[in-house]
């Protein structure tokens, strides 16, 4: 059965009309006829029911949301309520009935219902007593109880299952796939699909075995992936690299900006949670990093004779971070407070901390045996109704190794315009300055807004010594290439055609969020890696995603507020912050502990 039925979509859309196809027991929807589809509704396990108040509506509540629909008149409603139940009733009838699936989706639930208890619950203490409030922070409390001991019961069921299969294939065959074999299924698709579940099976339990051996080490980390909705759903191999994401993101999505962001006029977007759609899987931790992948302009920076050249080659380096805005027009994930990142290779090390949350203040230390890198970001971001501006003020400081140099850059403004009309597009606007501390010598980069398309990335600099002479001078397209006094020194990669799937992520910023047995094993729990929400949009788990980003950032609020209960402040553990006489504001300073006290964290960020 197909054809058009109005849906409830959120309160600025309100009722929107779509086309919907009953095939089996999934409900899709597009727009049109023959249309992209814009989702499905898994009919199963949900519960269909028409409205007392209003005659043309059916109701279908998936366990985790309600969908309104509505129809034209009562008689067509009538149709699509009876074939919605009978194509119910019909795949529960006939259905593959999988103990193992109907345990995590049970376990879904319960965590949502629970979300949606402790928002309440949340809502309520801001509104009560201090007697009362020390009483729902016990409901709470007893809730988070029942909570992980029933997360806890279906795992000992999966365990002891998999001791059944470890003891005895006859066993475990009855315990599994008694009631899964249709009358009428061929004892060869049987053995093969009994195969391939065995082979899941092992796969599952050699995840399990990996997880007991962290368990002892680090119980927070171990918790954070065991008991995870998002972490239950993937495996965790010990592949050295990946090729791509796991999930295929459509690079058109269409996202409504405005029903949001017309609320944020005027105010500072890093204190409103965003939207999870309105991002990529990636935190702002990894962006930095992310420039690593040309790592080798860098190096030269460090090692070329020429002492223009060697700026030169450091604002090229400086640039490559405007790339990422070039395709991928979605945010990076805010960190929470006493977020860490670690990239480390053969040749440098990456060390990241967010060290204040509000303002947000992120603290960055790269090291080779060339140069050290050091960053204290922090972001100031407005929205003026037509596009957002982010202020970046402070020094990055650049320590050349081999020659002793001192260089210091600034970072020009980042802009995001055509929220409402036409293609949005990322644009650095503004001038940089480049001071090289030893020399005297002063590079000055000038980012114009763009007029048309042709004058779109475009790069001018000048390198003058500490006479005012000009010495260099830089052109081309940070987008493209670079020129220094006409001879090229930088050029950009090569861009994968399937990259447009993965958000336009090169091999090297592919790896910066993967998750093998190895990494796992060595980062701490408070590593951005483990946050579970960037993982269930990295793989598609949108809906998943969105709840995870919600009850991340309340676990956040939750701690801020118990630490000011207690009248505590949050000492970052990485860094410390201290007056740098040459920018004339604090900047946060590496102490050199990170791989002797990783592992010591205790905080519990996800």
């Amino acid at each position: 059965m197909e054809g058009y039925l109005q849906k409830w979509v959120n309160p600025f859309q309100r009722w929107q009309k779509r086309y919907f196809i009953l095939n089996d027991h999934i409900l899709t929807y597009c727009d049109q006829p023959g249309g992209r589809s814009k989702g499905q509704i898994h009919l199963k396990v949900a519960g269909i029911d028409e409205s007392k108040d209003d005659a043309l509506r059916i109701i279908i509540n998936t366990g985790t949301g309600q969908i309104l629909l509505k129809a034209a008149s009562v008689d067509e409603k009538n149709k699509w309520l009876i074939a919605l139940k009978k194509n119910q009733e019909y795949c529960q009838r006939h259905q593959v009935f999988n103990y193992g699936q109907r345990i995590q989706e049970l376990l879904t639930d319960i965590w949502s219902n629970f979300a949606l208890f402790d928002e309440q619950l949340t809502y309520l203490q801001e509104k009560v007593t201090l007697s009362m409030y020390k009483e729902i922070s016990n409901i709470i409390n007893l809730g988070q109880y029942l909570k992980n001991g029933i997360t806890l019961c279906c795992t000992l069921i999966e365990e002891e299952k998999i001791k059944l299969y470890g003891e005895s294939d006859t066993i475990y065959e009855s315990f599994d796939f008694e009631n899964e074999i249709p009358l009428n299924t061929q004892t060869s698709n049987y053995s093969n699909r009994l195969e391939e579940q065995k082979q899941n099976q092992l796969e599952n339990f050699n995840t399990n075995q990996f997880l007991e051996t962290i368990k002892l080490l680090n119980p927070i980390k171990y918790n954070n992936i065991k008991f995870n909705r998002v972490y239950s759903r993937i495996n965790i191999t010990n592949e050295a690299t990946r090729k791509c994401l796991p999930y295929r993101q459509d690079p058109d999505e269409k996202f409504a900006f405005w029903p949001f962001l017309k609320e944020c006029i005027g105010k500072d977007l890093t204190r409103i949670p965003m939207p999870l759609l309105f991002h990529q899987p990636l935190s702002a931790l990894q962006f930095f990093a992310a420039s690593f992948e040309y790592y080798e302009t860098l190096k030269q920076a460090a090692r070329t004779e020429d002492p223009y050249k060697r700026m030169a080659y450091l604002m090229v380096f400086s640039l490559v971070r405007c790339i990422l805005g070039i395709d991928c027009q979605k945010k990076f994930f805010n960190p929470v407070l006493g977020e860490t990142y670690e990239y480390f290779t053969p040749e440098y090390k990456v060390i990241s901390e967010q060290v204040c949350h509000h303002p947000p203040i992120t603290a960055v230390h790269c090291e080779s045996d060339d140069f050290i890198l050091s960053i204290t970001m922090e972001a100031t971001v407005g929205f003026s109704g037509t596009s957002i501006k982010a202020k970046l003020p402070g020094l990055v400081h650049f320590r050349n190794k081999k020659t002793n140099e001192h260089m210091t850059y600034s970072f020009p403004s980042i802009a995001v315009k055509n929220l409402l009309f036409g293609k949005m597009y990322f644009e650095q606007v503004g001038e940089a300055i480049y001071t090289n501390h030893t020399t005297g010598d002063v590079g000055i980069l000038t980012l114009k807004e763009r007029t048309s398309e042709k004058d779109a990335h475009q790069v001018k600099a000048v390198i003058k010594d500490k006479n005012g002479n000009v010495r260099c001078q830089l052109s081309g397209y940070f987008h493209k290439e670079i020129y220094a006094n006409n001879e090229l020194i930088w050029k950009r990669n090569y861009a994968d055609p399937e990259s447009k799937w993965y958000y336009f992520y090169s091999h090297h910023i592919l790896q910066l969020n993967h998750l093998n047995e190895d990494i796992l094993r060595n980062i701490p729990q408070t590593d951005s890696r483990m946050r579970s929400d960037m993982r269930a949009l990295e793989c598609g788990f949108k809906d998943l995603g969105q709840e995870e980003k919600v009850r991340i950032e309340e676990k956040q609020r939750e701690r801020r507020k118990i630490m000011e209960e207690k009248k505590q402040q949050h000492i970052p553990r990485f860094f410390k912050e201290e007056f740098d006489p040459i920018s004339k504001r604090n900047q946060w300073v590496y102490l050199y502990n990170y791989e002797k006290e990783k592992h010591l964290i205790d905080l519990d960020l996800f």
